[in-house]
């Protein structure tokens, strides 16, 4: 629970300061940024090369895909973000509890408990109300991106839950930080837009970067640690926590309000996770 109340409040500030950012700089600088990291897990990795020499060809299928996931779904929120505000953004995020809960119920060939149907409702009303309701007024783009955050996030978690047993949380880790340095590679070939500020505030711009790499290293860290550690239905519902906190933040820092139909929305949102975490579901089967 520690681990996934921290990975909720360091998205956040990731979520908050990428924002910023990307009126500086283009999206692929942000995703490479958070990938610097993985410098700092080499040593791991190749410590435990005895291991990898052991895995099998799915094995090896299952961490390749969980790197094309991770990059594809860091890729999207990151554009996403970029065209729209990051309340909303950060909500495409957010419903990936509910779409896993359904997905859930699929894979295990039953029917949603009363609990989750009813949070399946909420999450469905509160969505209505935050994006529904001005759905004209948002960036077909962002929303298409937000779309693809979610469709790559839920995918991802499900994988995660395969591959526990096979790999460490550090190589997790070691996979999303590879995934994002390649991805960022190839985005910098089409999209490498840099800020054009007088210094100092250029060399602040720079710093900024760079924390908030650190800030996505250290959330995937302890997003690993709470999907190894909890259930990945309630896993993915803690981490709605950071829509409130990015809502909140966003109209102090950046004036951008939510209505008060739209703050309602939220608060069906946070209470479909309650009725998912409450609903008894423990665990999720291998596909």
């Amino acid at each position: 629970m520690i681990w996934g109340v921290s990975t909720a409040f360091v998205f956040s500030i990731y979520i908050v300061l990428s924002k910023y950012l990307l009126s500086h700089f283009s999206s692929p600088w942000l995703l490479l940024a958070s990938g610097v990291g993985i410098v700092a897990l080499i040593p791991s990795v190749l410590k435990r090369g005895h291991v990898y020499k052991s895995w099998n060809r799915k094995q090896w299928r299952l961490v390749i895909l969980m790197a094309l996931l991770s990059g594809l779904f860091n890729f999207s929120i990151l554009l996403s973000i970029n065209y729209l505000p990051a309340s909303i953004a950060t909500m495409f995020v957010g419903l990936s509890s509910v779409t896993l809960l359904l997905r859930t119920c699929s894979i295990e060939g039953r029917l949603p408990m009363p609990l989750e149907f009813l949070a399946v409702f909420f999450a469905a009303f509160g969505a209505f109300l935050v994006l529904g309701v001005k759905l004209q007024s948002f960036s077909f783009i962002g929303l298409m991106f937000g779309a693809f955050a979610l469709i790559f996030g839920t995918n991802a978690v499900i994988l995660t839950g395969r591959i526990r047993g096979i790999i460490n949380a550090k190589e997790v880790v070691f996979s999303k930080q590879l995934s994002k340095v390649i991805f960022a590679c190839f985005g910098l070939i089409l999209i490498s837009r840099l800020p054009a500020a007088p210094y100092p505030t250029l060399a602040v711009l720079w710093v900024l970067l760079l924390a908030t790499g650190c800030l996505k290293m250290l959330e995937s860290f302890t997003a690993s640690k709470t999907a190894f550690a909890l259930p990945p239905v309630t896993y993915r519902n803690i981490l709605l926590l950071n829509l409130p906190i990015v809502a909140f933040v966003e109209s102090w820092m950046f004036d951008i309000h939510l209505d008060d139909y739209q703050w309602i929305g939220i608060f069906f949102i946070m209470l479909s996770a309650l009725s998912a975490i409450f609903s008894g579901e423990k665990r999720l089967k291998a596909l």
